[in-house]
């Protein structure tokens, strides 16, 4: 292979809070926790995540975002929630397109598609 994915990255103020949401969010293990940290890398099973730390505030959030394909989209847009994600819209515009946007702790995008799993593993 020449070239694959590593993670994508999140610039982020609140190192700590991020890597408490992310990590639970997407069942990751972080690369450390120490204070002193300006990056990270949370490692998961099929998955990797980084945060690093912005010096500066965080702008133009949406020039990227993650979409995170489930089969059950009501049963993780409320367990997001309860982990400190904000709704931010639900969009079903087109029946083969149906996601919810939220936001993480620090208000970047995210969106939860309703994918079934087959059509993930399709997709591989």
């Amino acid at each position: 292979m020449g070239i694959r994915l590593g993670s994508t990255v999140i610039n982020c103020a609140d190192l700590d809070t991020m890597t408490r949401f992310w990590s639970a969010a997407l069942d990751l293990v972080p690369s450390s926790t120490d204070p002193g940290d300006d990056f990270r890398v949370l490692y998961g099973a099929r998955v990797n995540l980084s945060l690093q730390r912005a010096l500066t505030p965080v702008t133009a959030r949406d020039q990227m975002h993650l979409d995170l394909y489930t089969d059950d989209q009501e049963g993780e847009v409320a367990r997001l929630t309860g982990l400190g994600a904000r709704p931010v819209e639900h969009v079903t515009d087109d029946p083969e397109d149906d996601y919810v946007i939220l936001a993480d702790p620090e208000s970047n995008l995210f969106c939860v598609c309703a994918k079934p799993t087959e059509v993930v593993a399709g997709r591989g």
